[in-house]
């Protein structure tokens, strides 16, 4: 199959489902009636990849590679340079292939020149391709995305995994820009996070099971029936907890709908989340309206903030001590 296409057969899943309910939903947090600081104090800086940013939050990998990627990823870009907040770009597998889909990338560097864009590739690619990857965009750090349980899933999908390794080895090695290493919505084990921390692994995605599932997207590409694997997986909730065990510091996406979710996350002890589903679907929209719906979703994070009683991330971090 064309790459282009197989990308906008993402795009199109990926909208279609609908996620109602998750994990999140049952985390319950004790809000304070008595709050002693006003809105306006609230500071909602966070850290991400090393970088100082304005907001907790920032725009998970999602495409490129086709005409209606770069469509998307100019809307995407737009939004991250309107509030500076960094944007991870989708596989650039594609690009790297074929020369011609370069711009759906590129787009974004263009519209967002000052802004953290993070380059993305699997680990089936040494440094080398990391390099280009992030030349391409003259991207600020590196993605490497874990995507075993898809890549069987698909029928043109990956088979070899052990060169993942080597590779992973290599890039820690050879890339001198921030590197996350992140799930695609299958959620992280104890075993996988323990593995990534020895190879030397600073920065990790735990991305979980609860919202965009890649399983029932590709099952969906195949017009099968067998629903085997619509089901596999570890929550982002119970993937926080399993990191929250081995490390102080990482990310969390996956099934993250809104402020409420943000704030669950950070809570359960993520330094930043990423939103794909979210932003996707402000594509639909004017550049006004979905300005209008990032603020807010600021606005509501800092309302709860305060209702929960915390000035800042290091408030809720340094809690009970």
């Amino acid at each position: 199959m064309v790459i282009s296409n197989r990308k906008d057969e993402h795009i199109k899943y990926a909208k279609q489902l609908n996620i109602k309910s998750n994990d999140f939903d049952d985390i319950k947090i004790d809000h304070d009636s008595l709050p002693d600081f006003d809105l306006d104090e609230i500071n909602l800086n966070a850290d991400f990849l090393g970088f100082n940013i304005p907001y907790p939050f920032y725009i998970n990998a999602m495409t490129g590679g086709s005409e209606k990627a770069y469509e998307i990823n100019q809307k995407l870009a737009y939004y991250a340079n309107h509030f500076n907040i960094p944007m991870v770009l989708g596989s650039q597998s594609a690009a790297l292939k074929d020369e011609t889909l370069v711009n759906s990338y590129q787009i974004v560097r263009k519209i967002n020149p000052n802004g953290i864009v993070i380059a993305n590739l699997n680990l089936n690619y040494p440094s080398e391709a990391a390099l280009k990857a992030i030349e391409m965009v003259n991207a600020d750090g590196l993605s490497l995305h874990l995507n075993p349980i898809q890549e069987l899933i698909m029928a043109e999908g990956d088979r070899s995994f052990k060169v993942w390794h080597e590779n992973l080895i290599d890039i820690l090695i050879n890339v001198k820009k921030p590197i996350l290493v992140k799930e695609v919505g299958f959620g992280m084990s104890e075993k996988t996070i323990e593995k990534l921390l020895n190879y030397g692994v600073e920065f990790i995605d735990v991305s979980g099971t609860g919202g965009t599932n890649f399983a029932q997207i590709e099952r969906f590409r195949n017009a099968s029936d067998n629903t085997t694997f619509d089901d596999l997986g570890i929550s982002t909730v119970e993937s926080i907890k399993n990191a929250r065990k081995l490390t102080n510091q990482f990310y969390a996406s996956g099934g993250i709908r809104n402020a409420n979710d943000i704030f669950k996350a950070l809570y359960l002890g993520a330094s930043a989340v990423g939103l794909s589903k979210f932003f996707l679907t402000l594509t639909s929209l004017s550049n006004v309206e979905a300005i209008c719906k990032i603020q807010e979703l600021i606005d509501d994070l800092k309302k709860l903030f305060l209702i929960y009683g915390f000035k800042d991330i290091a408030a809720i971090r340094n809690r009970g001590n």
